[in-house]
């Protein structure tokens, strides 16, 4: 039988047992504790740092890429009764007339073109060339100020859109004139038609104010750029081509330019002059030598953006 010394002896040494286990677990869990905070902490971190890097990535994917929208553009001209126009005089009837051939040559040569999908680059160039029966016309286009309007153009292009089609305007300046252009891109000839689409107007901001003060800037020698009309957002296929310094309001997207050996052929074109400068001619600032573009080609394309 174990004596009372022995029996508080053992009751001590159970209770040192219990109180070392009892720290045991206590220490168990301040650690499971501080290792809970600490994966809490590292989770918090690891959001943190994963929203900052998609918030970086977004920001990059936004610098490089834009969404564009090509709204669909399926109106054609409708036909004006000559009747309706005879109390105007014989001058007004005829040009009604002329419309509605123009009207019936659009039925029968309107081309549709598809319109680009998905995000387009906002940066980068692409070499354009513009075969004639006068010669080659090379364009250099950049992206960085119209990333819409050249991938519209780009892709008519690669679909052929331009391909045998006629330029049916040239402007000759006489002095003090303001617009010297070679307008192209209406694969009907009549200057009415467009890809069955719109593309929106990215204007310029980086062209000199002309010096008149009217709030118009000069599109120099040497400019692409698209043709509309007085509606905003209303430009197409059609673009034109600068030969001279020309006076604008600054609301036509400049697409790029034209090279030297292009301004040459260019040159060419605009000496053989128009077959009319009457504006009630139905030869109306018609290029006197048909310009007939053969093709149009995209080569290389630089500085494109990674996907």
């Amino acid at each position: 039988m174990s004596t009372n010394q022995e029996r508080r002896a053992e009751a001590r040494q159970r209770l040192r047992e219990q109180m070392e286990a009892q720290a045991r677990r206590e220490k168990q869990l301040k650690i499971g504790a501080a290792a809970v905070v600490v994966v809490v902490l590292v989770g918090i971190v690891a959001v943190v740092v994963w929203n900052k890097a998609e918030e970086a990535r977004a920001e990059e994917y936004a610098a490089n890429w834009i969404t564009c929208e090509y709204p669909e553009d399926t109106e054609t001209p409708e036909k004006l009764d000559p009747s309706d126009y005879e109390d105007q005089g014989p001058e007004v009837v005829a040009e009604v007339r002329r419309f509605n051939e123009q009207v019936d040559k659009i039925a029968e040569s309107k081309r549709d073109g598809e319109s680009p999908t998905g995000d387009q680059p906002r940066r980068g160039t692409a070499e354009v060339t513009i075969t004639t029966g006068d010669g080659e016309i090379p364009l250099l286009l950049d992206r960085e100020g119209a990333p819409c309007n050249v991938a519209s153009f780009i892709g008519l292009a690669e679909q052929g859109f331009f391909d045998e089609t006629e330029c049916h305007r040239l402007t000759i300046a006489e002095e003090g004139a303001a617009l010297s252009v070679l307008q192209c891109g209406d694969p009907t000839g009549t200057g009415l038609s467009g890809p069955g689409y719109s593309v929106v107007d990215e204007p310029p901001t980086d062209l000199a104010a002309a010096d008149d003060g009217s709030g118009m800037s000069v599109y120099p020698r040497g400019t692409v750029a698209m043709a509309k009309s007085q509606t905003p957002d209303s430009a197409g296929s059609q673009f034109f081509l600068v030969y001279e310094d020309s006076v604008l309001p600054p609301e036509y997207t400049v697409m790029g330019t034209i090279s030297e050996a292009g301004l040459e052929v260019l040159d060419t074109i605009v000496d053989a002059g128009v077959k009319s400068n009457d504006p009630s001619d139905p030869d109306y600032q018609r290029p006197e030598n048909t310009v007939e573009i053969e093709k149009v080609t995209v080569g290389a394309q630089d500085g494109l953006p990674e996907e």
